[in-house]
């Protein structure tokens, strides 16, 4: 029997999608000694910018916005805004999926970092308009975590890519 890899299936895709998402949540939900939880990375926006860049067509904006949706419900958080944050997230990979392509890991690790600053400014921001919150300095902690594991990461969901032959 001949498989034809060239073209996945959406059934494919959502298996991927929802096999990273909900490790990434059991990651995010872990209970990590405190010296580590401020710089531990931000597993949702790591898979839904992964997802956003090798599968344009099939992951975007909306994907993203009911993947944050459902965190929002999960984590009891202000309603729309992880949400809107992570749908302009993957609207800003699908834009530049192109161009990041072209691009060696390192530089990509780059790039994703600045997309994800603009994803946690963005949701610090709207946080800060709805709810009592503040962006203070811890706020920014996961940065440097979340832009060091975007190799790793990248390494880890190509072979589950390549495991349900999505190309």
């Amino acid at each position: 029997m001949e498989h034809n890899i060239s073209n996945a299936s959406g059934v494919q895709i959502l298996l991927g999608v929802s096999i990273s998402v909900f490790i990434a949540l059991v990651l995010t939900v872990v209970q990590l000694p405190a010296f580590l939880f401020y710089f531990w990375p931000d597993w949702i926006a790591i898979v839904v910018s992964y997802w956003a860049f090798r599968t344009p067509n099939q992951v975007g904006p909306l994907v993203a916005f009911i993947i944050g949706m459902l965190l929002e419900v999960l984590f009891v958080r202000k309603f729309g805004v992880l949400g809107f944050g992570l749908a302009t997230l993957a609207f800003l990979v699908n834009s530049a999926s192109q161009q990041l392509r072209a691009l060696s890991i390192w530089q990509q690790m780059i790039s994703i970092g600045f997309f994800i600053v603009l994803f946690k400014l963005l949701t610090g921001w709207l946080l800060g308009m709805v709810a009592d919150f503040t962006i203070t300095s811890e706020y920014w902690y996961s940065m440097p975590g979340s832009v060091l594991i975007w190799p790793f990461a990248t390494i880890l969901l190509e072979e589950l890519r390549r495991a349900l032959r999505i190309r």
